[in-house]
């Protein structure tokens, strides 16, 4: 269309609004055909290029455009001028009563009522500058999903009732939204729940001081909810007996803080998962630590709750329940979204918690550039892929040591895994704890949980008879909308590559092993067939899969990671058996990305030692405080942002000694250093005033500065006290980056050997990698060089991935 003819139309519609008339009648942007267009703007800041004279703009301030959900969305007009009149219609119906003034001057609204599928909302403005016009489209999407994942993993079993909600009203795990209230006693240190929060409180409720300085009761209001198919919790400070029955809820005592409970662990999916108040409220009881739930006992909940935080869990962004990265970020979103349509715009949304619990927030600061604020994870782990690389390599490795006729002792097993002796021994073999906690997640007939057996895969050789079209518990089955489908077997495509890796290769050049030894290592080690057994031959990943894979940021470190403040606390757990899969070098292998990636590690601080969440809110609350006016005008470099807030305390530091907040768990406990960690009541009166006879000074944290120098290897206290072991395939020659999940063959060089095979050796070693071996120096096979910000892979309909954009419609003088 001309630009002729947009005044016309812009007339005519002002004139339809100025008398009061109008059809109410559903009309797309593209059916009126009217000329509008749009800008892209920051997903961190939702700024865009400065405005001309005379134009407004129309933005979506809960989520992008395209990933709208459950039949609303706050949306914004920026740049009118206070006389300005305006009207905005949804598919073609007057909604301008949601709108109103808000802090800022612009004029905000809830606009309700979206269709499934494509809504048009236009906005028409009349001032001193005329009248003008703005168009978008927004795409609504069930609450139930899905947004960007891809079709809905199926069966799907709903746990409402086992997480004590009651049945399930759809087919989808939905319930009714319940509210209940709670208040912390100063007996039991636990929380109680509200009969009639109305009332006058009990007398053991605790006094907490929020973030601004002021003395409430310790009462909390909890929603519960179901969030794509997930079971959302969400627990705020409030008052109800203050401001009685009759008066409705308002956030007043929110500090627009959201501190995001990740979920730990990996699981396949096909349920809901389940959870309890406590996973908001804080104070897990000892008994019910697992493998699902042990670290987030040490985040500092109550404490961030008590402070006025508005603290959230979803079971589906608990990778324990679905170990799916699209999910995870789909879930993150649409909860984020909700918040800031219920509770008001959200000032810092701060992630939390670790292992699989770490690996959503690096996930989601490398692809989703605004969607956390901050990540404070811990016990890293970079992502789901490489982390899978090490599981599979320790299960192929740990049977061959088994079934070797060689004499492999422990410090040869330790030399070729990457470990020394401290973490390489019987009792405490890192390899042994990955098999044990994860290798099941390659083979197809376990893991699956709630799902009735008989509705499970069985293979050919399973004892009550093969069922090859039954669910599939695999983590790529759990992935399968992202890696596709294999068209010779209909499975799922596995993660996995190992052609051309030589296992143990630096132990053979130090000496630690035998040219015999590397060869029948070489020869023997093997790969895993779909069914998750050992096989002769090694394992090879589909090329388009790996494309997938770097594209979507499946592998962190090419998206935008450096963008987003990240303090990673680092307890030193190689010691602990089964804990010790959190090695001490995962989050050193995240830095290296991040230097190989973007030049730099400062916007990543390392707290290495005995350290918990709880110590290091306070810091990133400053970092992200200085952050604030320092995220640029549009177009600006965000990196450097972040470098600049930095507070020194968000550096490096070998940290002993850790209480900077309450620790939920009853008694003190001992970690790693052998340093007591002890419950700190949040009161805002001295302990002793408020537990007669309790009169005991805490001790402080203690911060020493470390430079870990590169790999973690530096010379301090935690470095060399605490010493960072690397992965078999490091060993094999892989780059600290740990990051090549498919790599890239070239033909056997005897130079690279140091004289340590002879020419028959050499002959054998061609025999056994016939296309060659993997080329380390070379970048993975499939790379990219920047993958997808904010990716999809479509909703109901899988697509080819994609980029969304935060599109804003921008007006156009009419007259």
């Amino acid at each position: 269309m001309s630009k002729t003819a947009f005044p016309a139309w812009g007339l005519i519609l002002a004139a339809l609004w100025l008398s009061g008339c109008g059809s109410s009648d559903p009309v797309s942007v593209t059916d009126r055909g009217a000329q509008t267009r749009t800008v892209e703007a920051d997903p961190h800041t939702l700024r865009t290029p400065v405005l001309a004279a005379g134009e407004f703009e129309l933005v979506t301030l809960s989520t992008l455009p395209d990933a709208v959900t459950g039949g609303d969305v706050l949306l914004a007009l920026r740049g009118l001028a206070a006389d300005d009149r305006f009207r905005v219609r949804r598919n073609g119906e007057d909604v301008s009563a949601a709108f109103g003034r808000d802090d800022s001057g612009h004029l905000r609204g809830l606009v309700t009522g979206l269709v499934e599928g494509a809504n048009a909302i236009e906005a028409v403005v009349e001032g001193a500058a005329g009248v003008r016009r703005a168009a978008l489209e927004v795409r609504n999407h069930p609450r139930s999903g899905p947004v960007i994942s891809g079709p809905h993993q199926t069966p799907f079993v709903c746990r409402t009732v086992d997480a004590g909600l009651g049945e399930p009203v759809d087919a989808n795990c939905s319930i009714e939204t319940q509210y209940r209230w709670y208040y912390r006693s100063i007996t039991s240190q636990g929380f109680e729940e509200l009969t009639d929060p109305y009332a006058p409180y009990p007398g053991d409720v605790i006094m907490t001081e929020t973030k601004d300085g002021r003395a409430v009761p310790f009462v909390v209001r909890l929603e519960t909810s179901t969030i794509n198919r997930g079971i959302a919790r969400m627990a705020v400070l409030d008052d109800p007996a203050a401001r009685g029955p009759d008066a409705s809820f308002e956030p007043a005592l929110w500090n627009r803080q959201v501190y995001y409970v990740f979920g730990e662990s990996c699981g396949v999916g096909y349920q809901q998962g389940r959870s309890d108040p406590n996973i908001v409220l804080g104070a897990l009881a000892l008994t019910e630590f697992s493998a699902d739930n042990l670290l987030v006992n040490l985040v500092g909940i109550a404490d961030r709750l008590g402070k006025g935080d508005l603290i959230v869990h979803n079971t589906l962004s608990a990778f324990g329940n679905h170990c799916n990265p699209m999910i995870s970020l789909e879930t993150t979103m649409m909860t984020k979204e909700h918040i800031i349509e219920r509770y008001g715009p959200v000032r810092f949304l701060i992630g939390t918690n670790g292992s699989g619990a770490a690996l959503q927030q690096y996930n989601a600061a490398n692809n989703a550039p605004g969607l956390i604020s901050a990540a404070m994870p811990t016990a890293s782990f970079a992502d789901i892929l490489t982390t899978a690389m090490t599981v599979a390599d320790c299960g192929l490795l740990q049977n061959y040591y088994e079934n070797s006729p060689l004499d492999w002792s422990q410090a040869k097993q330790a030399a070729v895994n990457g470990h020394n002796l401290l973490v390489g021994n019987q009792l405490n073999a890192i390899c042994a704890s990955w098999v044990d906690a994860f290798l099941d997640l390659l083979n197809p007939e376990v893991g699956c949980g709630p799902v009735p057996a008989e509705d499970r895969y069985r293979g050919p050789d399973h004892p009550d008879g093969p069922k090859l079209d039954g669910v599939r518990c695999t983590v790529q089955d759990a992935n399968v909308n992202i890696f596709g489908r294999d068209p010779a077997t209909g499975y799922a495509r596995r993660p996995l590559d190992n052609t051309g890796v030589q296992y143990g290769l630096e132990a053979l050049l130090d000496g630690t092993i035998s040219a015999e030894e590397f060869l029948d290592l070489n020869r023997n080690v093997g790969g895993f067939s779909v069914d998750g057994r050992v096989v002769a031959d090694r394992m090879r990943m589909d090329e388009d899969m790996a494309r997938i894979a770097y594209r979507i940021g499946g592998v962190i470190g090419r998206g935008r990671l450096a963008e987003t403040p990240v303090l990673d606390h680092a307890p030193y757990l190689d010691l602990i058996p089964v804990a010790n899969i959190h090695e001490a070098v995962r989050p050193f292998i995240i830095r290296a990305r991040l230097e190989k990636q973007s030049g730099q590690t400062v916007t990543q601080g390392i707290w290495r030692g005995v350290v918990t969440q709880a110590d290091g809110y306070p810091v990133m609350e400053q970092w992200l405080e200085a952050l604030e006016p320092l995220r640029p005008a549009y177009g600006g470099d965000h990196v450097a942002a972040v470098q600049a807030a930095k507070p020194v305390l968000a550096g490096d530091y070998c940290t002993f000694g850790t209480i900077g907040g309450r620790l939920e768990l009853p008694d003190a406990i001992l970690l790693p250093l052998g340093l007591a960690q002890l419950p700190l009541l949040p009161t805002i009166e001295p302990l002793h005033e408020q537990v007669p006879g309790f009169d005991v000074d805490v001790p402080l944290r203690v911060n020493v500065p470390e430079d870990f120098g590169p790999e973690g290897r530096g010379i301090g206290i935690c470095s060399l006290a605490l010493p960072v072991t690397r992965t078999p395939r490091m060993v094999a020659g892989m780059p600290f980056t740990d990051d090549i999940i498919r790599c890239q063959l070239r033909s056997i060089d005897p130079d690279d050997y140091g004289g340590r095979l002879d020419s028959g050796q050499l002959a054998e070693l061609q025999a056994i990698y016939p296309e060659g071996v993997c080329d380390f120096d070379r970048a993975a096979a499939e790379d990219v060089e920047r993958s997808l910000a904010w990716p999809s892979i479509g909703g109901t309909e899988l697509r080819t991935p994609f980029e969304l954009k935060w599109r804003v419609a921008r007006s156009e003088s009419a007259s």
